[in-house]
């Protein structure tokens, strides 16, 4: 394991400590103590998760679609998960609910369009999986596309003040947008340490993902992948494709799209010197465009983001399968919390209200577990 992810013995020791109490919805940040050596219930000790989110596509419009060469060759490369769901629609409900596994709130079904921005930032008392990396000494970052070339853009973008709506909910944002990015959406991340240094360090743009995949040490335990506007798919036709965007109109938009951008993608990822015998890179989508719940045993939400459903890949996983597991963002979560030995963000609540409104602990919620060829320990 890298220098930068192992635990001393006097860390350990303070994972027992409160970190804050505040008010706010009732969360306290009380870690319990060290995880223990082995994995749980079955899931193996990752030592990178690598995660991808596209847009607004249902898993029988990509997945399971012909007329996609690239997007079947990633399938294949891995495991396929039919019954994964998003969580709820539009699209910040999801981004924020795989940050920080809360239920969707009426701004963020909303994608916070038109209102003040601050209104919809959940406060410092919500953790986020960044909390509990942070706390075991394991690295995160947030890669956004075009953040950087964006109207006054810089690391950890968002809108210009608390008090307008979000600037950058595109067109002509480069391609990048807030709605995405899951970062400036939790003062937990947003203004810890009293600035915004913490999130300018943690969400970064696209381009210097390269650069942390050249070794095992520069790429972060956990990363997720924000691909711009037009390479998720996000940008269709039917709303005049990526002529917005730096690859103009001559570019493919929508399934297209993500069919040309997703192989080239995947190939830097597990041809990378970082790439390593317990590294994992899944990739699925925000949100179908129907709201649909059916067979998701795990969904809470009335506006549930549909059947989606993912590609998980993995050197301990045997390409060409197809998972059982029955699961949304949330499991995401979970499977990351199982591997790395995190507490769930569920058990952070203080009150029992405010665990009704977090769900990666949830019953139903369970991890990723049946795809692994070799379960053993990684140091």
């Amino acid at each position: 394991m890298p220098q930068h992810d192992r635990q001393t013995p006097a860390r350990a020791g303070r994972l027992t400590a409160a970190i804050a109490a505040t008010a706010g919805l009732g969360f306290a940040f009380l870690v319990p103590a060290a995880p223990a050596a082995t994995p749980r219930s079955g899931v193996p000790r990752f030592s990178h998760v690598v995660e991808v989110f596209i847009e607004n596509e249902g898993a029988a419009s990509t997945w399971e679609a012909s007329g996609f060469p690239g997007i079947q060759a990633v399938k294949a490369m891995g495991a396929y998960i039919p019954q994964f769901y998003g969580v709820g629609h539009a699209s910040l409900d999801n981004y924020e609910a795989a940050f920080g596994a809360v239920e969707p709130t009426t701004q963020g079904k909303a994608d916070c369009a038109g209102q003040p921005y601050g209104s919809c930032i959940f406060p410092a008392s919500v953790p986020t999986i960044a909390t509990t990396l942070d706390v075991a000494a394991k690295s995160w970052k947030v890669y956004s596309e075009g953040m950087v070339g964006a109207p006054l853009g810089h690391n950890c973008l968002h809108a210009l003040d608390r008090n307008l709506p979000d600037f950058y909910q595109g067109p002509l944002t480069n391609g990048y947008a807030t709605r995405h990015n899951p970062a400036p959406w939790f003062d937990s991340i947003l203004t810890k340490g009293g600035s915004e240094a913490y999130c300018q360090s943690h969400s970064v743009d696209l381009s210097t993902f390269g650069h942390d995949l050249r070794s095992s040490a520069t790429l972060p335990t956990f990363s997720f992948i924000e691909p711009d506007t037009c390479h998720d798919g996000h940008d269709t036709s039917s709303s005049g494709g990526c002529g917005l965007d730096p690859e103009g109109p001559s570019a493919p938009s929508g399934v297209a799209a993500i069919n040309a951008w997703l192989p080239r993608f995947v190939k830097q990822v597990t041809t990378s010197p970082a790439w390593d015998s317990h590294s994992l890179l899944l990739i699925t989508t925000d949100e179908a465009a129907a709201t649909d719940a059916t067979g998701c045993r795990p969904c809470h939400d009335t506006s549930a983001g549909g059947r989606v459903g993912a590609v998980a890949i993995s050197p301990i996983i045997k390409p060409g399968t197809t998972s059982t597991w029955n699961a949304d963002h949330y499991g995401v979560l979970r499977t990351l919390e199982a591997s790395l030995g995190l507490p769930t963000l569920k058990s952070l609540a203080a009150t029992p209200a405010a665990a009704t409104t977090v769900h990666d602990g949830d019953p139903g919620v369970i991890p990723l577990t049946d795809v692994w060829v070799a379960v053993r320990h990684h140091r």
